[in-house]
């Protein structure tokens, strides 16, 4: 999956002899992992980050829930920026037990498949599909302009790979034939232009 896949936790995180949990920064790696290395707010990848400003965040806010600060499952990995932009922020109640209330609040990654509540627009664009992605949008600035070019090279590299994969078939095919017929000759042209396709592509993700 291009955008925001599906995550779940490791079956048991590790614990003291005691039973408890060791310091939150202990699970970076497993957690970092779990995240499958990619902002779970924005869906930045950490390469694409330029292997760095990832932090581990409290989904559920240290200053409103003291007692989860040590639990690693309620910790998740999240860019600079939107680390930044969340801070303590939960708008809902939380006598309630809930992340949202499906107007404000966060969608909880290991618990909710996020392509329910964004649509990834070609040009890059998050658009909202169900609340609170609105709120989500708008707190976070998930349409900053990084993100969206972030995205949009992600759709573009993809569409670049299918027409690699297509050109190499379709060479295949001409070699495979033993002779170069009319019908050869004009996949032929058919891979050139392939080709030339794949160097447009790339000439777009570098003017963006």
């Amino acid at each position: 999956m291009t955008f925001f896949p599906v995550i779940s936790r490791c079956e048991k995180y590790a614990v003291k002899e005691c039973g408890g949990y060791y310091v939150y920064r202990y699970y970076r790696d497993q957690i970092h992992f779990d995240c499958k290395h990619r902002c779970v707010y924005c869906d930045v990848k950490f390469d694409e980050n330029g292997h760095e400003g990832f932090a581990l965040d409290h989904f559920r806010p240290q200053e409103k829930f003291a007692h989860l600060t040590n639990d690693p499952n309620n910790l998740v990995v999240a860019c600079a920026k939107c680390n930044r932009n969340k801070s303590s922020h939960w708008p809902v109640d939380i006598k309630l037990g809930i992340s949202h209330d499906e107007v404000v609040g966060f969608i909880d990654p290991f618990e909710h498949d996020r392509l329910d509540f964004f649509d990834v627009q070609d040009c890059g664009t998050l658009m909202p599909k169900k609340n609170p992605s609105e709120y989500l949008i708008r707190l976070l600035s998930l349409n900053r302009p990084s993100r969206v070019v972030v995205r949009r090279n992600r759709i573009l590299q993809n569409r670049i790979d299918g027409l690699i994969l297509l050109a190499e078939t379709i060479i295949d095919e001409i070699i495979s034939s033993g002779e170069m017929t009319k019908l050869s000759w004009r996949k032929l042209e058919t891979a050139k232009t392939v080709i030339g396709s794949v160097r447009q592509l790339r000439g777009e993700i570098f003017k963006a």
